[in-house]
């Protein structure tokens, strides 16, 4: 009975003496951790020239955040940008504060920023009882690289003469590198790729007029370099504007119900009751119609940055127009106008199923059906120039593949909402429709485009 009373007594002097130094063990560990916070940021280039946001996110998943501190330094002089302290108590529970989010903007302008490099540092402290409780201490120093020059542009070629809804090219030079650069016009924005020649800073652009711009379009050369400094240029170029056919076109309940119904229900379109023709033809002809607009205007966009083509470009031999670019159709429908829409391509017909050769020399970028286009391959010729081929009976080639001018890429056909059996050809810039008459002109491709490439050739030393 007295051993069991002796280790009972063993057992609680153990507990006041050994459990509260164990507690405090646990609290000492837990208050003198030993991770600094974690400072995130969203700078990814280092220049700096118009203003630019910054954002940070730090965080400490301990004792919590006590403090903030950014600035800059440039030539030995400092620039506070941040100073933020948080609630919190040294001794006990710390700071509530586990994550904090900010936006910084950094203007050369307004901070007195010289061109050239600079350092932005972020301090931030947490509650720990390291460093003689001073807290955990996380710095990041993040290089800039201060620009707030704009880049230049030297138009080396001269005389653009572009026809309404026609294609141009312009070879310029840039001062120095810039991620984005090319011509704008109106709102359209068309990239330049470097030549590959000597000069890296040598730039060709292949840039189009479409055809609901007028005459007194704005067409400018435009830069911006990695600080984000633009500068925009007019140069010499001339748009002749150009008067379209219009048609109207009859549509039969026949031609709905034939060619229309069933392209709702290849196209798994829902909510449209094929049993009311006009909604029909309003789903295919303006809201399909849109859509497969964008498919193929976005291949533009993902070019390759080399010219694959040479000369001029084929057109379907022996075969006849049966309607051109940019026709402005009017649609009528027992009796009534239904719909408006322009017509960008040349429809040319030959004998049924005629071989389509390739216009030129390029990749192929898509082959299948595209809605009311029907069976289409589209080449791309590089730097954003593209030759599109539709109403397909049969499609030859697969995507990936590269054709030489000539090679057969599919057969005539009246897919799509085609009426009968005929090729529609189209030329697109980038995002853009162009006239093909164009590009079938020994004498304007020559004049507009060889003329001006002959300047990368001699590293822009000539005019044209």
């Amino acid at each position: 009975m007295k051993a069991n009373k002796k280790l009972s007594f063993r057992w609680v002097i153990f507990g006041v003496v050994l459990l509260p130094v164990i507690a405090m063990g646990v609290l000492l560990i837990s208050r003198l951790e030993g991770q600094a916070p974690k400072v995130v940021h969203d700078l990814v280039e280092p220049f700096v020239g118009a203003p630019k946001d910054i954002h940070l996110e730090i965080s400490d998943s301990g004792r919590g955040l006590q403090s903030i501190r950014v600035f800059l330094t440039q030539n030995g002089r400092e620039t506070l940008l941040e100073d933020q302290r948080f609630d919190g108590s040294m001794l006990l529970s710390g700071s509530n504060v586990k994550s904090h989010s900010m936006s910084l903007t950094i203007d050369p302008g307004q901070l007195s920023l010289k061109d050239g490099e600079a350092q932005m540092r972020i301090e931030a402290r947490d509650y720990a009882w390291r460093n003689w409780w001073h807290g955990n201490l996380a710095v990041e120093d993040l290089p800039l690289v201060v620009d707030t020059q704009a880049p230049q542009i030297e138009v080396l070629s001269r005389l653009h003469y572009v026809n309404q809804g026609g294609s141009g090219v312009v070879v310029y030079r840039l001062s120095e590198s810039c991620p984005t650069h090319g011509i704008v016009v109106g709102d359209h924005f068309y990239p330049g790729y470097p030549v590959g020649s000597k000069d890296p800073k040598l730039m060709t652009a292949f840039f189009a007029v479409p055809y609901d711009s007028g005459a007194d379009t704005a067409v400018l050369a435009t830069a911006k370099d990695l600080a984000g400094n633009q500068t925009k240029m007019g140069f010499h170029c001339r748009i002749r504007g150009k008067s379209f056919r219009k048609d109207v076109i009859n549509i039969p309940d026949r031609f709905i119900r034939d060619k229309m119904v069933p392209q709702l229900t290849a196209e798994g379109e829902g909510g449209v009751d094929t049993t009311d023709l006009e909604k029909v033809f309003l789903a295919v002809n303006r809201t399909m119609r849109q859509d497969n607009y964008e498919t193929l205007t976005g291949l533009g966009r993902q070019t390759v940055p080399k010219i694959l083509w040479a000369g001029v470009f084929m057109r379907l031999p022996k075969a006849a127009n049966r309607a051109q670019f940019a026709d402005h159709r009017v649609y009528r429908y027992k009796g009534a106008e239904i719909d408006r829409q322009v017509h960008l391509g040349a429809d040319l017909a030959s004998v049924q199923h005629s071989p389509v050769p390739a216009a030129n020399n390029g990749l192929v970028v898509f082959a299948g059906p595209v809605g009311i286009y029907g069976n289409t391959v589209v080449l791309d010729h590089g730097f954003g120039l593209l030759s599109l081929y539709s109403h397909l009976s049969s499609i030859e080639v697969e995507t990936g593949a590269n054709v030489k001018k000539g090679d057969i890429v599919g057969k005539t056909g009246s897919t799509g909402l085609a009426a009968g059996d005929h090729l529609h050809f189209g030329m697109m810039v980038h995002d853009t429709f162009v006239n093909p008459v164009e590009w079938w002109d020994d004498h304007w491709i020559n004049d507009n485009v060889l003329s001006k490439m002959k300047l990368v050739q001699g590293e822009g030393k000539g005019q044209s």
